[in-house]
């Protein structure tokens, strides 16, 4: 059942089962030298475990440029964006970022309003367990704090560290199409779309839009992050 799950996981976010970061680097490099782009990016992305470590980065930018020279702009995109998590600011990735959203044409969608809440998920779950440190502080220094302030103080640790731990887990999602996400009235967004996406029912994602109610594939989702 945990094999399974594991699988599942895998293939909702657009990845395969992750190789040895060193080995996959390494052959990725030689079939690039070798001008064997196809195979260097399979061997990239293969390496690839989404931890968010310099490893994935390096592994990210090298499948992104692959991509960008097979003129897979959509995936260039999203490669680019999981570079980005692990090597935020660099300037060679902010270039090629730059020189993709313009090949595509710029279709950038993502809902800033959003993108508090993904960035600060973490910060959530912390500010609880902070929270509920001060009232065990306050509980042993001060016996004669009201109660009443203390429960109150412990309610919001628990709140806190709830709410982080459910948006870490069930939260939006930053996403780029891989393929084009028709509306039901017409129109819709095309192909390297950035967007945020929250699990629908019966499988595919949800893009969190301005109303269109747009529903995407799985394979027509990748995940920024796994």
């Amino acid at each position: 059942m945990g094999a399974f799950l594991a699988v599942l996981l895998l293939s909702l976010s657009g990845l395969t089962a992750p190789a040895d970061p060193e080995a996959a680097l390494a052959e990725g490099n030689r079939r690039f030298e070798k001008d064997e782009i196809e195979s260097a990016f399979e061997a990239y992305s293969r390496g690839y475990a989404g931890g968010g470590s310099s490893a994935d980065g390096v592994l990210a930018y090298n499948a992104g440029t692959c991509a960008l020279r097979l003129g897979r702009l959509p995936e260039a995109l999203l490669w680019y964006r999981r570079a980005e998590m692990a090597a935020p600011g660099d300037p060679w990735l902010r270039d090629n970022l730059a020189l993709t959203r313009r090949a595509l044409g710029d279709p950038l969608e993502e809902n800033p309003a959003w993108r508090l809440w993904l960035e600060n998920r973490g910060s959530l779950a912390a500010a609880g367990v902070a929270l509920a440190w001060v009232a065990v502080g306050l509980l042993v220094a001060a016996p004669r704090f009201p109660r009443g302030l203390l429960a109150v103080l412990a309610l919001l640790a628990c709140s806190a560290f709830a709410a982080g731990t459910l948006v870490d887990r069930f939260g939006p999602r930053a996403a780029v199409l891989l393929a084009a996400c028709p509306a039901p009235q017409g129109g819709g967004l095309p192909a390297g779309s950035e967007v945020w996406v929250r699990p629908a029912g019966k499988g595919g994602w949800h893009v969190m839009d301005d109303g269109r109610n747009l529903r995407c594939s799985v394979a027509a989702v990748g995940l920024v992050e796994p």
